[in-house]
């Protein structure tokens, strides 16, 4: 697979989300991602519902282009196998809670002496130290300490909502910080150690909510967004829902009071500015409702496009892959072939010197292992006599 990082490898020794996340994205990018898993159980998102031997959803959507080698680090001989594998990789990327896997001796401080260069990225929930250090953290516990599940929900009434936030945001400031750390090696030729914790990534996702809490005191809620960015849904008379979104320029609120047929609400004083219109966002809304209920959906997209006002139906995923647009850019990509084939989404980016081509298929559970390490100098009986000591 070409791509910006061709040549670079990546040991990932995570599981579940964040980890697997940052890895994918960098194998995204060219990277050679080599998965490290347990012999015999593998991520936990392997027997995420019981369905042993089978690669399933949520393995799959977060470990594509990658290989899988299993080597048990709580093994002598496993640390020895691993620590050798560490010695070829550029990065290192792991998500165990902190200390972990320095009580087995293959920390960064001792895989960075065979390897100066490593980046060497740990994942946490709380951070590496800290009152919480040690706290078992998943996502929804990061979206709630971090104030993006405030803005979710009804905190009157909470609910789980939407999808693992925190966990992809920590995925993506992983790769994010790694390729820093990366562009850094290449001009000091120095390796380093990054810390990523979920509770910092979801409190980085809030700078415009945060900044108006420290600048003026204002606390975001479920319904701060929508109405300062006066985003509104609404449903035509097919009961299909869609959405607008007016954001500032005055053209825009005029265009859509024009087609929803009130034109008069351009020169009304309750509505006169966009300070006015966020106060009475609901009545807004429901005035405006009136008349998108008269028509179906498709009608009053076409006009509203006509008008040049922010639109788009409010799809379900089903209908938002099968959108004329999204095949165009072509987010649905075959990964693997034959019984391996699977379709999944892409890489969002398109670079025009290096075409980033989808990579492997989601790895079953060690079927790179004998590649990987007679790679690294191990022989066929060195091979046996591991798996006979139970190391890989």
């Amino acid at each position: 697979m070409a791509g910006p990082l061709t040549g670079i490898r990546v040991v990932e020794m995570a599981h579940v989300i964040s980890g697997p996340y940052g890895g994918m994205l960098l194998g995204d990018l060219g990277a050679e991602v080599i998965k490290v898993e347990m012999p015999g159980t593998g991520d936990y998102f392997r027997q995420w519902d019981a369905k042993e031997g089978a690669i399933r959803p949520p393995f799959a959507g977060y470990n594509r282009g990658k290989k899988s080698i299993t080597i048990n680090i709580r093994n002598e001989s496993g640390r020895e196998v691993y620590k050798k594998l560490v010695a070829t990789a550029d990065v290192v990327l792991e998500n165990f809670r902190p200390g972990a896997l320095e009580k087995y001796g293959i920390g960064y401080d001792d895989l960075s002496k065979d390897n100066p260069g490593l980046i060497y990225c740990s994942i946490s929930g709380m951070g590496p130290s800290g009152p919480y250090r040690d706290r078992p953290t998943y996502d929804q516990i990061a979206q709630a300490m971090s104030g993006i599940w405030s803005q979710l929900t009804d905190m009157d009434n909470p609910e789980p909502v939407g999808p693992a936030i925190c966990d992809q945001l920590t995925g993506m400031f992983t790769a994010y910080g790694i390729l820093g750390a990366l562009v850094g090696r290449g001009i000091t030729g120095k390796g380093q150690k990054l810390d990523v914790s979920m509770l910092g990534s979801g409190i980085a996702f809030n700078p415009a909510t945060i900044a108006e809490y420290t600048m003026e005191g204002k606390v975001a809620d479920k319904v701060s967004r929508p109405h300062n960015s006066q985003s509104y849904a609404f449903v035509g008379s097919d009961n299909k829902p869609f959405a607008i979104h007016l954001s500032t320029p005055p053209k825009f609120w005029e265009g859509l009071v024009t087609v929803a047929g009130h034109p008069e609400f351009i020169e009304d004083p309750r509505f006169k500015s966009k300070r006015d219109r966020i106060s009475r966002y609901d009545e807004i809304h429901d005035l405006l409702q009136e008349s998108f209920g008269t028509r179906p959906r498709a009608e009053w997209l076409e006009l509203l496009e006509k008008a040049d006002v922010p639109n788009g139906p409010l799809y379900n995923i089903p209908e938002a892959l099968d959108d004329p647009q999204v095949k165009h850019l072509g987010m649905i990509k075959t990964f693997g072939e034959g019984d391996r084939a699977l379709n999944l989404v892409g890489f969002p980016v398109a670079y025009g010197g290096t075409e980033c081509e989808p990579g492997l298929p989601p790895p079953l559970l060690g079927e790179n292992s004998n590649d990987v390490l007679i790679e690294l100098g191990y022989t066929e009986e060195d091979l046996a006599r591991l798996v006979a000591e139970e190391a890989i």
